[in-house]
């Protein structure tokens, strides 16, 4: 549930400038409550207010209020499978200063953290602003995450589990951290900020090195969660997944066994599904994607598909296809609202997701003095 200030943030952010009664009208906060709670956030520089009129009419003009959205800023640091992405975003999720580097999987998890401290430092060198003036840092994680967004609890890509990200960057950048799964992240920039805003639910389908999803329920109770997409078995005695399974989704329909297929280890990832299309084995993966994702589909019903990753580089004709064969596999009432898209955001789009979770976090749940901020400020004084 969220704060007085941070359904205030919220509203603006997602609708835009507006007056104070229409916003005691949305929130159900009172005029009292909303006129007391807006002349902090101006005191503090969050929002500010305007004339909306634009005219010079006698009497009193209408008075809007909005975001400043270089008010504040979180770092995003989106940890993929071999790839490593860093930057600064404002509260509108306009990124600056994004930093990258690779890393190999079998690297230990002690020398990565420390190399990714390494560049969120100089992002944050870079960009020169006040501590004061940057409110936390998500992070992005392959594989599932604590329910109190601590610990990576366990990622079958990268083998790392019981990882304790978040105070280990905690204590290397001096700021809150909060995880998040890396596609669950997307999809909630999606839903915030890009093609999902009009949705009321958003599956994000991710394509990579593996094959996962992320789901987000902004509709009444807010609800996300990771999903193992990848490891539904649609091939029952098939080829051994390293999840310990076999027949998984994941070792059909991910880069490497796409690259097997094409036999072609130096083509580019983003025309991975385009060479895949071409192949004899295309309808056999295709069946097996269409299986796995009508299941997810029928048991989550999404009001939104958001393909992302090396999907985004799909040809045309698989998102014709996949717009047309997908809806009679599901259930009626789920085809008369389901759409499939590609991802709205620009990339780098983890990123994006880890900037969206720590801004959600730190700033639009509970409002600029949120519980996880004040908490890690007594943790560093009593330190």
């Amino acid at each position: 549930m969220r704060s007085g200030s941070g359904e205030i943030l919220t509203r603006l952010r997602d609708q835009g400038a507006m007056s104070r009664a229409e916003l005691s009208r949305l929130t159900g906060i009172s005029s009292a409550g909303v006129t007391k709670i807006t002349a902090q956030m101006i005191r503090d520089g969050l929002i500010w207010e305007h004339d909306a009129s634009g005219s010079t009419s006698v009497g009193r003009p209408p008075v809007t209020v909005e975001l400043r959205s270089a008010a504040r800023s979180v770092l995003g640091i989106h940890l993929g499978a071999g790839q490593v992405h860093v930057a600064l975003s404002d509260i509108a999720l306009n990124l600056q200063h994004t930093r990258s580097m690779t890393y190999d999987l079998s690297e230990p998890v002690g020398g990565l953290i420390a190399r990714v401290s390494d560049l969120a430092h100089s992002v944050l060198r870079h960009c020169d602003l006040p501590r004061g003036r940057i409110l936390g840092v998500g992070v992005g994680v392959p594989g599932s995450v604590d329910p109190a967004r601590r610990v990576n609890a366990h990622s079958v890509l990268t083998g790392w589990r019981g990882i304790a990200f978040a105070e280990a960057f905690e204590q290397s950048l001096g700021l809150p951290v909060v995880l998040e799964h890396n596609a669950t992240a997307m999809a909630m920039a999606e839903a915030c900020y890009g093609a999902g805003r009009a949705a009321e639910s958003i599956l994000y389908l991710l394509l990579g090195k593996g094959i996962g999803a992320g789901f987000v329920q902004t509709d009444g109770i807010e609800r996300r969660s990771a999903v193992e997409i990848g490891h539904i078995v649609v091939e029952p005695g098939g080829r051994r997944c390293r999840c310990g399974g076999r027949g998984c989704l994941e070792r059909f329909f991910s880069e490497e066994p796409l690259r097997e297929l094409i036999g072609n280890p130096d083509l580019p990832r983003s025309a991975l599904v385009a060479a895949a299309m071409d192949s004899p084995e295309w309808p056999k993966l295709y069946e097996y994607l269409l299986q796995a994702l009508s299941t997810t589909v029928t048991l989550l019903a999404p009001e939104r598909i958001v393909l992302g990753g090396d999907f985004n580089d799909a040809p045309e004709r698989f998102l014709q296809e996949l717009r047309s064969d997908l809806p009679p596999r599901v259930m009626p009432q789920q085809r008369i609202r389901l759409r499939v898209e590609r991802t709205s955001l620009a990339e780098p789009v983890g990123v994006h997701g880890a900037a969206c979770v720590a801004l959600e976090q730190f700033l639009y749940s509970n409002g600029p003095s949120s519980t996880a901020a004040r908490n890690f400020v007594r943790q560093v004084a009593r330190a």
